[in-house]
């Protein structure tokens, strides 16, 4: 999971505050992990394959936390980008990419 802004820069804290990256399934929180702080990213290794939601969150973003819901196949890595426009610290687009190995 990666947290950019609008000009694909990192961006991984907000007044001195790493943001965040939990991994919920059937709404409860399985892992947490507050991202890099050189390269805005957080690595979740080893997941099984099921239904997820990820979360990026920090208090002072708009909106505090930004979800999306993917299902996670036993043979993939996901990946995923939160893009923020970092001087509104508003949320602009969610990128995702899924590749699967043989």
């Amino acid at each position: 999971m990666a947290i950019q802004n609008q000009a694909d820069v990192a961006m991984s804290s907000i007044n001195g505050e790493l943001i965040v990256v939990l991994v919920a399934r059937d709404g409860f929180f399985q892992t947490q992990q507050p991202v890099q702080l050189r390269t805005a990213m957080a690595l979740f290794l080893n997941i099984p394959a099921r239904d997820y939601t990820i979360v990026a969150r920090h208090p002072d973003l708009t909106p505090t936390e930004a979800r999306y819901d993917i299902g996670l196949a036993e043979t993939a890595v996901f990946g995923i980008r939160f893009i923020y426009n970092e001087p509104d610290r508003r949320l602009l687009r969610i990128d995702t990419q899924m590749r699967f190995f043989s």
